[in-house]
């Protein structure tokens, strides 16, 4: 058993630092793992509805069919989009004239570019800790082997020799750091780097989408002063 588990066996025998060290390491690496489960299911169900989505909005021909398109779909940022302009539009008259046409869209084009940051700043939440773990856990880990390292010559001094027997025990106690720093990081590199470009693909998607609906609601009022000239 004692042969099977050296790294178990070392951390046991670790000082009060490189304990310290490691349960750091251990609560960044929990805490990104979390994070990157979590948001792996998120983006998966969001992007199977925005999708959804999408496809029932490629049948609309008039803005007025999206208040029934939204309250019959099922939750996506898409939807929540929609529904921040349409929310937006039902504040405006439904007097329609060459002046005001212009001013209606500007609005709405506004409201889409505040939806549009507020879906990204939801979907860039906790992809810091991600990022700060993948910065700092390799210098946690070199942290703890230069102490582990700094305590190995320390006890050379003490025992008057460099024998292999004497130094081998304390330097492989203090690269267990830098190995556990390594195993933090690339998970969370890895997830922080994926998200972010996950993210980016998506709020370009979330300006074409909403430059479809805007022109939809040109449209609508484009055909309106049609009308009324006709």
């Amino acid at each position: 058993m004692n042969n099977s588990l050296p790294i178990v066996q070392m951390v046991i025998q670790s000082d009060i630092m490189t304990i310290i060290v490691l349960c750091i390491l251990a609560v960044m690496s929990l805490g990104s793992w979390g994070i990157i489960i979590v948001k792996f299911f998120v983006y998966r169900r969001n992007k199977r509805a925005n999708a959804v989505f999408f496809k029932k909005f490629s049948t609309v021909t008039q803005f007025v069919q999206l208040q029934e398109l939204c309250e019959k779909a099922e939750d996506s940022a898409l939807r929540r989009l929609t529904a921040e302009v349409l929310k937006e539009a039902s504040k405006f008259s439904n007097f329609v004239s060459y002046d005001s046409i212009q001013h209606r869209a500007s609005l709405l084009e506004d409201t889409i570019q505040r939806s549009i940051e507020g879906l990204r700043l939801t979907e860039d939440r906790y992809l810091s800790f991600l990022a700060t773990s993948s910065n700092l856990s390799p210098f946690f880990g070199l942290f703890g082997t230069v102490w582990g390292i700094m305590i190995a010559f320390y006890q050379i001094g003490q025992h008057g020799s460099a024998d292999l027997s004497v130094v081998a025990p304390g330097i492989a106690m203090a690269l267990i750091t830098t190995v556990a720093g390594l195993v933090v990081a690339i998970p969370a590199s890895a997830g922080y780097n994926y998200f972010t470009g996950c993210n980016g693909q998506n709020e370009i998607s979330y300006y074409n989408f909403g430059s479809q609906v805007l022109s939809l609601f040109k449209r609508g009022d484009l055909l309106a002063l049609e009308e009324v000239a006709g």
